[in-house]
């Protein structure tokens, strides 16, 4: 790695953790809020997607079903 890249690395890594800090810390501020409402949406984004993976499972599930039903129609019918 060059040294102007390692040194941009580690001033981008110093200011991230300076930010980070700085949300972190405990007393109140713009950008503390700005991270919590940040994290918030996430959450909720987060939450939505579990919700749509959870419903196209089921979905899936009742599929597959169906589909094993009808199969072993046609197996009883062929006999």
């Amino acid at each position: 790695m060059n040294g102007w890249r390692l040194a941009a690395l580690f001033g981008f890594g110093v200011l991230v953790g300076a930010v980070s800090h700085a949300a972190l810390s405990g007393r109140p501020s713009p950008l503390k809020e700005g991270a919590s409402s940040l994290l918030s949406h996430g959450l909720a984004a987060k939450r939505k997607a579990q919700a749509l993976v959870e419903t196209a499972k089921e979905n899936l599930e009742d599929l597959v079903a169906e589909a094993d039903q009808k199969l072993q129609d046609r197996q009883k019918a062929a006999e």
